[in-house]
C-alpha cells in the first residue's frame, strides 16, 4: 500500500463558477487496483466538471464496491477527503473533496492520481488519464466503457490476502480452496467474470448527480 501523504502543500485549485461559456472537457480513465495480478481494472468517462466526491461514487459503482469504509484521493501531492461533521476535525481537512473539480486538477492528475479505499488495510487503486475529450459534445453522466475481472469481496482486507485467496481457490484439493467464496457470500463468485451490464445498471439507478 502507497504511503499517503498528509501534509498541505499549496496549490490544490478549488472549484468555482465558470464566468464565461467554455465548457469542461470530459476525461477517459482507467482505473485498476494497485498489485493485482491478474489486473482488475475499468475505463470510465466522466465530466470534467465533476468534483472528486462525484468522482468516488462513479468510481464505487464501477468498481462494485459498496461504500462501506472510509476513502481518500491523492492527485498529485495534495489528499482530498470527504469532510467530517465534528468541527474540530473539519477545521484540520483543508481539501475537502467536495470543492474539487477534475477540470481544476488536470495537471496534477497527469502527475499522481490514486485513489484508496479502506485506507490503511485496503485497496489502492490506480488511475491513469487516457484521453482528455474536447467539450464539442458535453457529456453529462458518467459512462462505464470496459472493464476486467470482479471486484473482490469487501470482507477481505487487501490485494495480497486476495491473491492468497486467488492461489487458493485455483488449486484444487486446497484445504481453504472454498475461503473465497465464504468471504464472498456468493456460492457463485467468479473471479474471472465482470458483468458490464450489471455495472452500468449500477451507474444509471444510483445515477450521481449531473452536471447542471
Amino acid at each position: 500500500m502507497a504511503q499517503v501523504i498528509t501534509g498541505v502543500f499549496p496549490g490544490a485549485k478549488q472549484t468555482k463558477d465558470k464566468k464565461d461559456d467554455a465548457k469542461a472537457p470530459s476525461y477517459i480513465l482507467h482505473i485498476s487496483i494497485a498489485f493485482s495480478d491478474p489486473l482488475i481494472w475499468r475505463r470510465i468517462q466522466v465530466p470534467g466538471e465533476f468534483t472528486l466526491a462525484q468522482l468516488h461514487d462513479v468510481i464505487q459503482k464501477a468498481m462494485g464496491w459498496s461504500n462501506g469504509y472510509v476513502h481518500q484521493f491523492l492527485v498529485g501531492k495534495i489528499c482530498y477527503e470527504p469532510a467530517l461533521k465534528t468541527p474540530a476535525l473539519r477545521a484540520s481537512k483543508r481539501f475537502d473533496e467536495n470543492f474539487y473539480k477534475l477540470h481544476l486538477l488536470e495537471e496534477d492528475m497527469r502527475f499522481i492520481f490514486t485513489y484508496l479505499y479502506s485506507a490503511g488495510e485496503g485497496w489502492e487503486h490506480q488511475l491513469h488519464l487516457e484521453e482528455i475529450v474536447p467539450a464539442e459534445r458535453e457529456l453529462k453522466h458518467p459512462l462505464l466503457l470496459s472493464g476486467e475481472r470482479a471486484c473482490p469481496p469487501e470482507t477481505v482486507s487487501d490485494i495480497h490476502e486476495y491473491q492468497t485467496l486467488l492461489k487458493n481457490f485455483e488449486t484444487p484439493g486446497h484445504k481453504q480452496q472454498n475461503q473465497l467464496l465464504q468471504l464472498a457470500g456468493r456460492p457463485d463468485f467468479d473471479p474471472a467474470a465482470f458483468d458490464i451490464e450489471a455495472a452500468k445498471r449500477r451507474l444509471k439507478e444510483g445515477r450521481v448527480a449531473s452536471v447542471p
